[in-house]
């Protein structure tokens, strides 16, 4: 039997107007949204953030309002589809009004969550290309519209003179400290009292899934996106620090990321639609503990090491040891990730590749991070991470040594290498026998990659 769900107070700002409210520790911001304030645009489709037909903006990004607790909203500026028309007249904001000259408007279930996200584009970026909103849009399906005309509104809607600059409404959050902690130390202390009843929230792009699964009680889970301490991209004197509540947009958009772990934000790129992106957290990607997590990769190539603290201590883990199988790793209860420390090497070239059932937003059945630097035209540090060959991410270190020779003769020996390292399993997804060949083959093309980079 799951927890008792408690009532809390929260305080935000819904379509440029103060909202403050009792909500159930259970609900989620859909269920505010449309059964508390009766704003029934944003549409309860998947119920997995798979669709789009429930993306609202939040402090003006795209998300899945299914995926989100209704009090990860306190204190935050929440916009939806009835809040678009401006003005005393309500004119109907151009993104509306080009869904309708362009004939962008069939049944109207996901066509608020397109809106919304296109707004989140154009909001952001004064011109757009087509490859720009199709990735704003990546995120949101369209049963019966078709994609080219709702294309070709926002398109329009981009260059309108009307278009609005966003407005938003501050609200200080009222949502209780045990739920909603504004400090580490505030949440280390909540763990150590209710540690094994209270489970971490972040993004809530995996636990609120296996929620919608019943496999998760989501009346007992405890907000970390108000720490400050587990936020950000720090630049250190030899390595590069990530906050565990680092987002896999904020991650895709940083150049320090580009610049000293090469091979993640192409690793981000792939994970889930803009929605996803925008709430999903490193940290999460981490403590999931997924050996096909598309992250982690790109981690274990560039030696990371993860920090954790409960509130009595503080330890570092090196990632190839924070792992222990399927969805478990070294994390206790009463701990939560700080972040992640990666030494900065000079030179560094890093590649991210995977397989997938489709090209995006799909669990991957074989992933590979290739991390090498070169001197004089040699290589002089190779690391190979692989997942969804084994229990955990894997790093190859045959595979490893044998490209430390370079030349051809030493890549046809670390693919032999790969494939007698990697310990795949037949599943829904894939074979052993395919997983592990094509281990080989993504290595080849990785390295290839690299060395032209």
């Amino acid at each position: 039997m799951g927890a008792m769900a408690e009532t809390v107070e929260v305080a935000l700002s819904v379509n440029r107007k103060a909202v403050r409210r009792k909500v159930r520790t259970d609900q989620r911001l859909l269920d505010l949204l449309r059964e508390d304030l009766r704003l029934t645009g944003a549409k309860e489709g998947c119920g997995k953030g798979e669709c789009g037909a429930c993306t609202v903006l939040v402090d003006g990004q795209a998300v899945d309002s299914c995926l989100m607790m209704a009090f990860q909203a306190d204190g935050t500026a929440v916009e939806t589809i009835e809040g678009l028309a401006q003005g005393p007249t309500a004119a109907l904001h151009p993104l509306q009004d080009s869904f309708i000259e362009k004939g962008g408007v069939q049944c109207g279930i996901c066509i608020p969550g397109m809106i919304l996200a296109a707004k989140a584009l154009v909001d952001e970026k004064a011109a757009v290309t087509v490859d720009e909103v199709r990735q704003a849009l990546a995120g949101n399906l369209c049963r019966c519209t078709g994609y080219t005309k709702i294309l070709s509104a926002v398109a329009r809607a981009a260059t309108s003179p009307r278009l609005p600059k966003p407005r938003r409404l501050l609200i200080a959050p009222a949502a209780p400290r045990y739920f909603r902690p504004r400090s580490l130390e505030d949440a280390l202390e909540v763990l150590a009292q209710r540690g094994g009843e209270m489970r971490p929230l972040a993004g809530g792009t995996d636990v609120l899934v296996r929620a919608k699964d019943g496999l998760v009680d989501r009346a007992a889970l405890l907000d970390l996106t108000a720490l400050p301490e587990i936020k950000g991209i720090e630049e250190k004197d030899s390595h590069l620090w990530i906050g565990a509540a680092t987002t896999h947009t904020e991650l895709l958009r940083s150049p320090l990321v580009a610049r000293d772990v090469p091979a993640l934000p192409a690793a981000c790129a792939v994970i889930g639609g803009p929605q996803i992106r925008n709430r999903g957290t490193l940290g999460g990607n981490l403590a999931n503990a997924s050996p096909a997590a598309d992250t982690v990769p790109p981690l274990y190539a560039a030696d990371a090491v993860v920090e954790i603290a409960s509130i009595s201590a503080r330890r570092e883990v090196p990632i190839a040891e924070f792992f222990v199988g399927p969805r478990k790793s070294v994390l206790a209860l009463d701990e939560l990730i700080l972040g992640v420390r990666v030494p900065r090497r000079q030179g560094a070239r890093g590649v991210f590749l995977r397989l997938g059932q489709r090209q995006a937003q799909a669990i991957s059945k074989v992933s590979i991070a290739v991390a090498m630097s070169f001197r004089e035209g040699r290589p002089d540090w190779v690391r190979v991470a692989l997942g969804a060959v084994a229990p955990t991410v894997i790093r190859a270190r045959e595979a490893e040594k044998a490209l430390m020779a370079g030349g051809w003769d030493a890549l046809q020996r670390a693919k032999a290498a790969v494939r007698e390292e990697v310990r795949p399993i037949d599943d829904l997804r894939s074979t052993a026998a395919y997983r592990r060949e094509m281990a080989a083959v993504l290595l080849e093309r990785a390295v290839r990659r690299v060395a032209e980079a």
